[in-house]
């Protein structure tokens, strides 16, 4: 069974193979996830947090479009990115952009960390099935596996404020759906 974590960064999720486009401690493969290594319909599951807003308005759907090529029937794609609308939303009620910047625009810690591209759940439904994917759903980050078994930690649970899981507005938009 092969799984990957897609963009991981210096994240490690037991059984999955980490690939991102930097050597970082914990990667496994360094490859461009928009052109993986991989034989199609080779991949049982795809797991990808703030990868895909780093690909462009032109790119992005030939990334998903790669990967859905890589999974096996019935293979499964989990993607989180930030979520528009919960940005727009904490915006509009607490006018405070500061906070949302690295949502938006991305860190801009180095060259691979700038976004250009922005979601929210209707146009990453809407191409994602467009693709072929099906059952595409929301997902909640708590009734994960990897999040419950080995207290995984990445932006997937973004919130604010900061860490208040219980009260505060989740930022990332949380998408599951199957081959």
């Amino acid at each position: 069974m092969i799984k990957l974590n897609l963009g991981s960064g210096n994240k490690k999720i037991k059984d999955f193979l980490s690939v991102d486009i930097q050597n970082f401690k914990n990667v496994d493969i360094v490859a461009d996830i928009s052109n993986l290594p991989f034989q199609e319909k080779s991949i049982d599951e795809i797991y990808s947090c703030c990868a895909i807003e780093h690909f462009g308005r032109n790119k992005w759907k030939e990334v998903l479009q790669h990967w859905y090529n890589l999974l096996k029937d019935g293979g499964v794609l989990r993607l989180s990115t930030a979520d528009f609308e919960a940005c727009c939303r904490e915006y509009l009620e607490n006018k405070k952009i500061e906070s949302l910047l690295g949502l938006i625009v991305g860190g801009q810690k180095d060259h691979t960390d700038w976004h250009g591209m922005i979601f929210d759940f209707n146009l990453l439904k809407q191409e994602l099935e467009n693709i072929g994917f099906k059952d595409v759903k929301r997902y909640n980050w708590r009734d994960i596996d990897f999040f419950k078994k080995n207290d995984y930690d990445d932006y997937s649970r973004s919130y604010i404020p900061h860490m208040d899981f219980d009260n505060g507005r989740l930022m990332m938009l949380n998408i599951e759906c199957c081959k």
